[in-house]
């Protein structure tokens, strides 16, 4: 009798996030050595563990999910795009554009020289 190994393959979901795990990794950072390095000191996590999120062989868990979410954009938009939430990532791109925005004008209220009153 032969045991079934466990515990260790991923399932096909598991496989879509891993390799959206990879690409989003890969387009943002390139896959080189100081790259691994980078995104282990952002996780925690060891640099053969990293190795394999760049692979696409294994997905990070949870915290270290948030991590690289929360030091890399490109890995919410990858999510968010995977989920079929795009709608959501318009959103973010108005808001961040209303923030832009208000800075210039900010900054150009600042800089405008004093209003001259009319008639003088």
């Amino acid at each position: 009798m032969s045991f079934h190994k466990t515990g260790r393959l991923l399932h096909d979901d598991g496989e879509h996030f891993a390799m959206m795990v990879s690409r989003a990794l890969k387009d943002a950072l390139g896959y080189r050595a100081a790259s691994i390095k980078q995104v282990a000191s952002w996780t925690g996590a060891g640099e053969r563990t990293v190795k394999n999120w760049f692979a696409g062989s294994c997905a990070p868990r949870g915290q270290h999910f948030s991590a690289l979410v929360r030091h890399c954009p490109g890995m919410l938009d990858a999510f968010l795009a995977s989920a079929g939430r795009s709608d959501r990532l318009a959103f973010v791109d108005v808001q961040e554009a209303r923030k832009r925005l208000r800075r210039a004008l900010d900054a150009l209220e600042f800089d405008a020289p004093p209003e001259t009153p009319p008639g003088s």
